[in-house]
């Protein structure tokens, strides 16, 4: 008798506990880092963070002594411009054909 009442009981505590997973995981699916249009903790959109990345490197770049410092550091600021460019586009707030930016040879 005790034996089934708790065999029953962890049955029901194991289901319960898929259930508070299964919750949690859509949970941080709807509001994890995957979400597009992040913020970071002080509620700086993730493509104004992506440039200030591109700021600072700017200034490194800027101090850098030696060319091949220097050209790393513009490269990492190319980058980070970039990826702030594609994070607005995710974000729609840009068009992904920019008019100003025509293909060439045409």
């Amino acid at each position: 008798m005790i034996l089934d009442i708790l065999t029953v009981l962890l049955f029901v505590l194991g289901f319960a506990l898929i259930l508070w997973m299964i919750v949690e995981r859509r949970r941080d699916v709807m509001h994890g880092p995957y979400v597009t249009k992040l913020r970071t903790g002080r509620g700086m959109k993730q493509s104004d963070q992506y440039r200030q990345n591109a700021e600072n490197c700017k200034l490194m770049a800027e101090a850098a002594q030696g060319e091949p410092a220097y050209n790393r550091f513009k490269r990492m600021e190319a980058a980070w411009l970039a990826l702030a460019e594609e994070q607005d586009w995710l974000d729609g707030e840009r068009s992904p054909i920019d008019p100003a930016k025509k293909p060439k040879g045409k």
